[in-house]
């Protein structure tokens, strides 16, 4: 519903015209009495007045009371004025035609022909009012067949959310069965009715995403004290639903660069949140996203973001990049990372042969953060590949742990690349990236030194950079692209 707040100025345009209406109301009778001349021929002046004001009044009390309004319906009856206006408009058309014809009829020399002439000039008006009257009837006919349709189209919108909900209550009921089936036809259900309904997918995301975030044990119910200590078992049905799940969120949402225009299947403007959730070998390579939530997620079998696009802020804070232990464990059963050895928080969850995957990478490469890219607490217990990255806005990997090789290389920062407190076990490679905000590495402690050969920085009056021990910027004469050099010695902190 549009809203309406009180207008003062409408109000006073209102008061204005019913003031003007009393006084055409009141100069009728004056210059009836007076004599006033005849604005035409058989057009008097009061009569003239007369209708002034008659049109007056309804202007103004349709101004004065629609000022106070603080809603309008969008469909609203038919308002009085329009009636006033039709017979006002059939008034005007009998009485114009008819003076017209009188005036004409005057000048013929004969008696008796002007008085054939003056009926006839009687007849034509009347006639032409029947016209005018019909055409009011006409607009009326077309308003009333307008709300017809209108009427059955709202019947036909009623009648597809009802088929619509009805569809979305199923799925979302079905994906609470005990049996693995009917949840991968629950999951096929609420697809259909995002694909047809554009609407609604946002909502269907939701659902699956909620779906994602819930506990991934065997059952529905909680483990027991034993299953908490060596770690739940894994349905590997229930595998197989989730791996559908996240097929269809990729499938979705991913538009191929190479494409000049997205595919019939892509949504756009959608939200993730994954928060939380444990997502076994996601593939989200090439996807467009608007807001994505991956903090405290863990990704097993590693992940694919590569070409992906973050159209808003990025959150994998806390989330764990992992895979499960070729024995047929899963390394940090609730979500705790893993470490060299298979597990920091020693903890463990047994998985049955499906999920048994080989070492994979989280690839992040060619990907672009279009907002903040937050990585603060994140662990890779695989290689980390952010090569050819754009970030466009801050990148925050503070206490991150790269456990394998990470790879930085051609990455661009356009705003602030912050790494204070991340530890680099593996390998740390930023070859030729660029840096055109701040940079912190001050605190970032690497097992090997880190390689920054070929990498920029962009020379901006307050910018405040601290790069790791042995490296520093050498900036050309005029220009403003510093080049990283390595001199001294690094630093080697001891072995954990």
């Amino acid at each position: 519903m549009r809203r309406w707040g009180w207008r003062p100025g409408r109000r006073a345009a209102g008061v204005g015209v019913l003031v003007a209406a009393g006084a055409a109301a009141t100069a009728t009778p004056v210059a009836a009495l007076a004599g006033a001349p005849d604005v035409a021929a058989y057009v008097p002046l009061s009569g003239v007045l007369a209708l002034t004001a008659a049109v007056l009044a309804v202007a103004g009390a349709g101004l004065v009371r629609r000022s106070g309004e603080q809603g309008r319906a969008v469909l609203r009856v038919l308002p009085r004025r329009w009636v006033l206006a039709g017979a006002v408009l059939v008034a005007v058309s009998v009485w114009g035609t008819t003076a017209v014809l009188l005036s004409l009829a005057d000048t013929a020399p004969d008696a008796a022909r002007r008085v054939e002439l003056r009926l006839d000039a009687v007849k034509t008006g009347l006639t032409v009012g029947a016209g005018a009257a019909g055409l009011v009837a006409l607009l009326l006919g077309v308003r009333r067949q307008w709300l017809g349709e209108r009427t059955q189209a709202h019947q036909e919108y009623d009648a597809a959310e009802k088929r619509v909900t009805e569809l979305y209550i199923g799925a979302t009921g079905q994906l609470g069965h005990e049996r693995a089936a009917v949840r991968l036809a629950g999951l096929y259900a609420l697809e259909r009715v995002a694909q047809d309904n554009p609407e609604h997918r946002q909502t269907v995301v939701d659902v699956i995403c909620g779906y994602l975030r819930m506990p991934f044990w065997a059952g529905p119910a909680e483990p027991s004290d034993e299953e908490r200590e060596t770690g739940p078992s894994v349905d590997p049905q229930e595998l197989q639903v989730r791996v559908t799940a996240q097929r269809i969120l990729g499938e979705h949402l991913r538009w191929s660069g190479s494409e000049p225009v997205p595919p019939v299947r892509f949504w756009p403007g959608i939200d993730l949140d994954l928060t939380g959730a444990r997502l076994v070998k996601l593939d989200l390579g090439d996807c467009r996203m608007r807001r994505a939530g991956f903090g405290g997620a863990v990704f097993e079998g590693g992940a694919v973001f590569a070409g992906a696009l973050f159209a808003e802020r990025a959150v994998f804070g806390g989330a764990v990049f992992t895979v499960p232990e070729p024995a047929g464990h899963v390394s940090g059963a609730a979500g705790s990372p893993s470490g060299p050895e298979g597990s920091v928080s020693g903890r463990e969850e047994s998985v049955s042969g499906p999920a048994r995957y080989g070492d994979r990478a989280a690839t992040f490469r060619g990907a672009r953060f279009a907002r903040e890219a937050v990585f603060r607490d994140a662990v890779f217990a695989v290689r980390a590949n952010f090569a050819g990255t754009t970030f466009e806005g801050a990148a925050l990997f503070g206490g991150a742990a790269f456990e394998d090789r990470a790879t930085f290389r051609g990455a661009v920062f356009a705003e602030a690349a912050l790494f204070g407190g991340a530890a680099f076990t593996g390998e740390a490679v930023f070859r030729q990236a660029t840096f055109e905000g701040a940079a912190f590495f001050g605190t970032a402690t690497f097992r090997t030194g880190p390689s920054f050969a070929e990498a920029r920085a962009r020379t901006v009056p307050g910018t405040q950079r601290s790069w790791p021990g042995g490296w520093s910027e050498a900036a050309d004469d005029g220009s403003d692209i510093s080049r990283l050099v390595e001199g001294g010695s690094l630093p080697v902190p001891p072995a954990p």
